[in-house]
């Protein structure tokens, strides 16, 4: 039970929710739920709470608490019961919560970090590149590109 309380501290102002919420797992609706279990499952609600990221069906989704906080109520306003795991509140949670990569980003997040990508690529190349074709010519030490082929450019001429 004690515990019990310092998860409660961590769950804060949602742990009275947490508290309606672990009642879903009860065997019946009269059933009674154990201290041991109520600890496991106010620990995972702690984590989601805490980290904000949850997995559902091998993805990974981010969330915030509010969003935890509407989705808590949704599932105890159901009274369901005899629940097993978390999957119930997860999906739930879907409907408001983005999905995250393999690197824990958003879509959103991924998306701007490849156009980041491309516009450092862009400007690269730029840089790398000279702007004329002239400029490729003195650099060589040649009058015409054509110099180059067959070896008619001079070693002493490209410099």
């Amino acid at each position: 039970m004690i515990e019990l309380a310092e998860i409660g501290t961590r769950l804060g102002k949602h742990w009275l929710l947490a508290w309606e919420y672990a009642e879903a797992f009860r065997g019946r609706r009269d059933g009674t739920i154990t201290a041991a279990k109520r600890l496991r499952i106010f620990k995972e609600l702690a984590k989601l709470f805490e980290s904000g990221i949850f997995e559902y069906d091998g993805k990974r989704y981010r969330t915030d608490p509010s969003k935890i906080m509407a989705a808590l109520r949704t599932v105890c306003d159901a009274d369901k019961y005899n629940f097993k795991n978390h999957n119930y509140l997860k999906k739930v949670l879907l409907e408001t919560s983005e999905r995250l990569s393999a690197e824990g980003l958003t879509a959103r997040e991924e998306g701007r970090r490849i156009e980041v990508k491309k516009v450092r690529r862009k400007e690269d190349r730029q840089d790398d590149w000279p702007e004329e074709i002239g400029d490729i010519k003195d650099r060589l030490g040649v009058k015409r590109m054509s110099d180059l082929i067959g070896g008619k450019a001079r070693k002493e001429d490209r410099g």
